[in-house]
């Protein structure tokens, strides 16, 4: 018997009897797939432009917050990078490099055909991330549009790429209900750079304090006794039961015993715990399909005082009103529940403190016998005393201070749809995204932040409101051999921002945190701000013989951050593909399924600017006097325009021996009119003007491959790969150079250049850092020991030589497993927190790395470790590539084993689905440089945040 299905492989079996089970195959024609673009649906093998659709198996069961942290190695072309393990926190998203300077560079994100607000609220918040209110559960697909033919549509928006996200929909037939449930465990992905313990720390300053005595000539025992003096003087701390612990030999003396052994990132970190729980309804009849959900997300990070939880709910209906008329409504209600601890180079961020204050210090104070002081409740009064960051401790704070932000979000977007005369259809839709949140940051009264102003509470209130109003008319005609598409549009958005602030100072006592109960205002604070897009915009399709294929488009818009003579701008594309398998010097040619050449060009634009960026402002309300008065705060630029990305690709796809499918591009994505801070003089009373004044390219190459290495009755074994490699160039600027920290942007290198005094190694005649310099007579490259009078040099980039992700599927009976490695080879990562704990004695208390043992001690010594000195000022932990690495890594992204019951047990237990997983998120990373997590930011660095996370996760779908 043979069995076929509209996209599936032709089937042969030779069957007995009455009842036949037979699983289809997915057909390799990957070109009549159906993929979502703007502003509708098309099928991929007319489609010219470059799409890459990512489904919901790929980002399900995931034991993370938002969507888009699932993205990474998911589509060629795309970087993503989770830096923080904070719940909730921001992802970083790039499709195919980055273009702009002040611009924001994330894609667009559209949701059921309209653009939402992405970013982060917040304003005390380490990271936020407003993505985070969305429920990854709910999604059906992704489609990211990455060429102009695809993203041109949405014009002034789509500079850096489009992400559009289609949520899941009812069927027809027997309603189906389904509930999921999952708990992860959480930890630390990476280990950190190990560091001194508490006996090890005074130990070494022990050792550092004696040679000092015995070179100035002390006896043993004497060099000894001012060693222990100094040591314990000089740190403020002993952990030992005795001013006197060590002896001449640097050995403890008899009956000296540790009070105590702390470790400030164990009293820090707890085990994270993730709990996702969801149901969903789907189902409905030839008239009426529905699909809803609630979902409860709780996760706990790592960190004391970080956790993350979100309420969600979505409704989705569709209604066949009349043969014409289809109505539908679409609708996400949210609502999420974040701490936060204090984040960058702050005191109280608690991974910076356990990074660079010493296990020394005790984390309770203790009495004169070594015993934890107790407090009045009966839990013990914890050790604020440390001289690297005085009165702040990690536990202590996070107890008694909040960094609390809730947000309620609702997403809701209805349509109508007419069909008249048998080809057109007119869909007018209206979307509403709506966002209000509560910020509170609160500092208590004792310690910290607080305590010279006797507690402080700061509260602020965001609201963002986006109306988005859309009319399309579409015409679908095939005429014999010719194909016709058309899309006329008319698009109206309007935002408001409006943001209120308002602190206090000075409470009765602690926990006390709202603004009533404070003696002193301190601040108050209202802001509003508002934008207007006016759009029209028009596609046109045309194919010949199902095999030859043109597009083009064209969007006008209006935006009323740019003045009038600038206020509008016209973007488009052109797109052309052949569809080579179906000509007929392919026929016969059987190892050839599928193979089409796709090309297109266009332009889009970016207006993702300060709203009022092109006027001169005054800022009011500088008091002067006692009375209210303004001040000239923003030099007007009434020429600024937009920024335009010309976008240009060439790309194969192709299907092959029935197993094989995949495509390969190449493109380039030309920034120009970048939006950048021309420097003035200081005589203007300003110090840059925002300009249209600099050009950047991205150009690469990306690809993907798709195997399906067995396809056996009982085994199945499916390989996906993709990869991308992309350079970033900047080609114009008002200055030929312009230093950022230790990058510069410099015409004809990239945005993300390292320009950084060259570490030159350890002088073995008496152990101080050296660095190179270019020699003033000569040129010549030399040696220095003065940081300051060392050369910066470029020193390579942190984007990456190339990245992509390899995913293998195994399908065994009832039993399946996806295995999804990530990897990154190549891109400059700079290390700040091991430059810190390498100071080499610059800093009393502060942490020092095992890698310190490695000092250099006497002369002839050759070692990549700078002598130890108390208060050294040899600067050899200052900013040079002596901590600069190669940042290429892999990192098992995910992995889930998971069984399926037989549909024997199901149909005797009354259900229609159940399968039972275990899943591994982030669970290993293979390093080049050890000791950080090399998932880093754009520009190489981490910022002190909490570290990514891995996750070990069981679950249970249960279908009813």
């Amino acid at each position: 018997m043979v069995f076929t299905y509209v996209g599936y492989q032709t089937l042969e079996r030779q069957v007995s009897g009455n009842n036949v089970s037979v699983q289809l195959s997915q057909g390799e024609n990957a070109l009549s797939e159906v993929v979502v673009v703007a502003y509708g649906t098309q099928k991929k093998e007319s489609f010219t432009g470059s799409i890459s659709t990512i489904k919901s198996d790929v980002i399900k069961e995931r034991p993370v917050s938002s969507f888009d942290k699932a993205l990474q190695g998911a589509a060629a072309g795309v970087t993503v990078q989770s830096v923080s393990g904070q719940p909730g926190a921001a992802t970083t998203v790039r499709i195919r490099g980055v273009g702009s300077f002040s611009a924001s560079s994330s894609p667009l994100y559209v949701v059921d055909g309209v653009a939402i607000t992405t970013g982060d609220f917040t304003q005390s918040a380490q990271t936020a991330n407003v993505l985070s209110t969305l429920n990854p559960s709910d999604i059906e697909s992704i489609s990211v549009l990455k060429d102009a033919s695809a993203a041109s549509l949405y014009g002034s928006r789509a500079a850096n790429g489009v992400i559009v996200i289609t949520t899941k929909r009812g069927r027809s037939g027997k309603t189906k209900i389904n509930v999921s449930g999952s708990q992860g465990w959480s930890s630390i992905a990476v280990d950190k750079h190990d560091v001194m313990t508490t006996q090890q720390y005074f130990k070494y300053w022990w050792d550092y304090y004696y040679a000092t005595r015995i070179a100035a000539g002390d006896a043993p025992a004497t060099a000894a006794t001012k060693a222990n003096a100094s040591t314990i003087t000089n740190l403020s701390a002993n952990p030992y039961n005795n001013a006197n612990p060590y002896d001449a030999n640097g050995n403890l003396n008899s009956g000296v015993n540790a009070l105590y052994d702390n470790n400030w990132t164990d009293a820090a970190t707890r085990q994270g715990l993730t709990k996702d729980y969801g149901i969903n309804l789907s189902g409905g009849n030839d008239k009426t399909k529905f699909f809803i959900s609630g979902n409860y997300f709780n996760q706990k990070g790592i960190v004391l005082a970080s956790d993350f939880k979100r309420y969600s709910a979505r409704v989705n209906v569709e209604n066949q009103t009349t043969d014409y008329l289809k109505l539908g409504v679409s609708s996400t209600l949210a609502y999420t529940d974040q701490n936060t601890p204090p984040g960058a180079g702050g005191a109280a961020n608690p991974i910076r403190f356990a990074d660079i204050v010493s296990n020394v210090y005790p984390l309770y104070r203790l009495d004169a016998a070594g015993a934890p002081i107790v407090d009045p409740t009966g839990g013990f009064v914890y050790n604020y005393r440390t001289p690297v960051v005085f009165d702040y401790n990690p536990v202590g704070l996070a107890k008694k201070n909040i960094y609390n932000a809730q947000t309620a979000r609702a997403i809701l977007n209805s349509f109508a749809e007419i069909s008249f005369l048998k080809d057109f259809k007119f869909k007018t839709q209206g979307g509403v995204d709506f966002i209000d949140l509560l910020e509170t940051q609160y500092y208590n009264p004792t310690n910290g932040d607080g305590s010279g102003v006797k507690g402080r509470t700061n509260k602020y209130a965001p609201r963002d409101l986006t109306l988005t109003l859309t009319n399309t008319l579409a015409y679908d005609k095939t005429f014999g051999i010719h194909g016709v598409n058309v899309l006329l549009g008319q698009e109206a958005i309007k935002m408001r921002y409006d943001n209120l602030i308002a602190g206090a100072t000075g409470f009765p006592g602690e926990g006390i945190v709202e603004l009533g109960a404070a003696a002193t205002p301190s601040q108050a604070f209202s802001q509003v701000t508002e934008k207007r897009i006016a759009s029209y915009f028009s596609r046109v399709n045309y194919s010949l013989l199902d095999r030859y294929f043109v597009s083009g488009s064209v969007r006008r818009d209006g935006s009323s951050v740019f003045g009038s003579d600038n206020r509008n701008g016209t973007f488009w594309s052109a797109g052309a593909a052949w569809r080579i398998s179906k000509e007929n010097f392919l026929n016969g040619v059987d190892w050839v399924n599928d193979l089409k050449l796709r090309g297109s060009i266009g332009i889009s634009g970016n207006d993702n600017i300060a709203r009022y960026g092109r006027l001169d402002l005054y800022s009011i309300g500088n008091s002067y006097g006692g009375s209210a008065g303004t001040s000239y705060s923003q030099l007007g630029n009434p020429g600024l325009q937009w920024e335009a990305n010309k976008v240009k690709e060439i790309g194969v796809e192709f299907g092959l021996f029935k197993r094989v499918k995949g495509e390969v591009s190449y493109f380039e994505r030309g920034s120009s009119g970048i939006l950048f801070d021309k420097p003035l003089s200081y005589t203007t009373g300003f110090s840059t003007i925002l300009t249209n004044l600099a050009n950047m390219k991205n150009y690469g190459v990306e690809g993907m491959v798709d195997v399906r290495v067995l396809d056996k009755k009982d085994f199945n074994w499916n390989v996906s790969l993709n990869m991308t490699s992309y350079k970033n160039r900047i080609q114009k600027m008002t200055t030929d150079s312009i230093i950022q920290g230790n990058l510069r942007w410099k015409v004809g290198s990239d945005r993300y250049q390292y320009y950084m005094r060259e570490w030159a190694g350890v002088d073995p005649a008496d152990g101080k850092p050296m660095w190179y310099m270019n020699e003033v007579a000569t040129g010549k490259k030399i040696t220095t020991k003065d940081w300051n009078a060392a050369s910066r040099y470029e020193n390579g980039s942190s984007l990456p030589k190339f990245f992509g992700g390899i995913t293998n599927k195994f399908e065994y009976k009832g039993f399946d497993a996806t295995v999804f490695v990530f990897f990154n080879v190549g891109g400059k990562i700079y290390d700040f927190t091991l430059s810190q704990q390498m100071h080499g004695g610059a800093n009393r208390g502060q942490t020092l790395a095992n890698q310190s043992f490695n000092a250099w001690k006497k002369a002839g010594d050759v070692t990549d470790v700078p002598r130890f000195v108390d208060r050294n000022t040899d600067l050899g932990n200052n900013a040079s590539t002596r901590f600069l690495f190669d940042g290429s890594y892999a990192r098992l992204k995910n992995l889930n084993i998971g069984y399926t019951l037989p549909k024997s047990v199901l149909d005797r237990a009354k259900i229609s689905n159940a399968r039972f997983y275990i899943q591994a998120e982030n669970y290993f990373t293979w390093a080049k440089h050890k000791g950080m997590d090399p998932e880093v930011g754009i520009d190489g660095t981490n910022n002190n945040d909490i570290p990514n996370i891995k996750t070990l996760t069981v679950g249970l779908n249960l279908g009813l």
